[in-house]
């Protein structure tokens, strides 16, 4: 796996925010709390628990590898939850996201797997622009390969790592990924920059997704900075909502089956360089009202393409929990 493709893997991934109908995307962004309801008075005690059902769709790509790759149904679900930092009105999100997996290599047993991303990331309200505290990620990932060896084993490649960044009140951020290797002793490599930026809003990885739903149905794109550890460097990550529609979604809320036609806005997410890996697209529902906000801009749909055309990871929402 390329180290710049990391920030955008398995794990669900982006987001951002809003500023004003024009699309001027060289200027900070203006974050609205629009996962509570009434998104305007910003106090509101959040709790929301949402589950997504992962699906894998196969493409031409997995025809071309000389293996059959085979992933099952995975689970996604996110915790978005107010609490107070410091004294300083904050929110924790959390993620965790299972995937079962298959490889076989021609007529060799069959490797059966379960790749795992968990995230956790504190943050403040929108009032302080989301700016970030702290998070953690933590991955193991059976990646596949664009050419096998002659056993099903050597069909993917293994990583398993985790990430803690961490960012003061004031002066530069830390970031350490530990690598775990089989057999072997971790390794860590730890980093350090600034999180500022005199251009553009600055978020933390593992808040990009969340962050897609603070934008505000007037924006049509943008861009954010973020930190890419693997690299060492910040990234620009850019955004393009595509025009309203609308569709029929069955879910449960609060337990309670649910079945209802929702107004969204794609979104296309992408790293602005020369190799900028896969687009991934959202599926934002769109404000109604922002002091009676009912689908609180949640992500109804999530589609993440894998590496050399081997179909795409999708994520539909079954299940809202407040």
């Amino acid at each position: 796996m390329k180290a710049k493709k990391i920030v955008l893997a398995l794990a669900a991934v982006l987001a951002f925010c809003s500023f004003a109908a024009c699309t001027d995307t060289d200027q900070k962004i203006i974050f609205n709390d629009y996962w509570e309801e009434d998104s305007l008075s910003g106090s509101s005690s959040i709790n929301e628990t949402l589950e997504y059902k992962v699906t894998y769709e196969k493409s031409g790509g997995a025809d071309a590898i000389g293996y059959t790759l085979t992933y099952g149904e995975g689970k996604y679900t996110t915790t978005l939850k107010s609490h107070t930092h410091e004294g300083q009105q904050a929110y924790s999100y959390t993620t965790s996201l299972t995937m079962p997996v298959t490889y076989q290599y021609g007529t060799d047993e069959a490797v059966s797997l379960t790749d795992t991303v968990t995230t956790e990331v504190v943050f403040l309200r929108s009032k302080d622009s989301l700016r970030p505290i702290s998070s953690t990620k933590k991955t193991v990932s059976h990646t596949p390969l664009n050419s096998a060896g002659t056993t099903s084993k050597s069909c993917y490649a293994t990583y398993d790592f985790s990430v803690v960044t961490t960012y003061p009140a004031e002066g530069k951020a830390t970031s350490t990924v530990t690598y775990n290797r089989e057999n072997d002793e971790p390794t860590t490599a730890t980093s350090t920059f600034s999180p500022s930026n005199k251009k553009l809003s600055y978020l933390d990885n593992e808040q990009l997704l969340l962050a897609l739903r603070a934008i505000s149905s007037s924006t049509s794109s943008g861009s954010v900075k973020i930190y890419n550890p693997f690299i060492e460097a910040k990234q620009t990550i850019k955004f393009s909502f595509s025009e309203e529609t609308g569709s029929e979604f069955t879910y449960l809320l609060n337990g309670e089956n649910k079945k209802e036609n929702i107004t969204y806005r794609p979104v296309s997410i992408t790293i602005d360089d020369r190799n900028p890996g896969s687009t991934q697209t959202a599926w934002i529902a769109k404000t109604t009202n922002p002091q009676k906000n009912t689908q609180r801009n949640v992500m109804v749909k999530l589609i993440v393409p894998l590496s050399y055309s081997l179909g795409n990871l999708v994520y539909d929402l079954v299940s809202v929990s407040r």
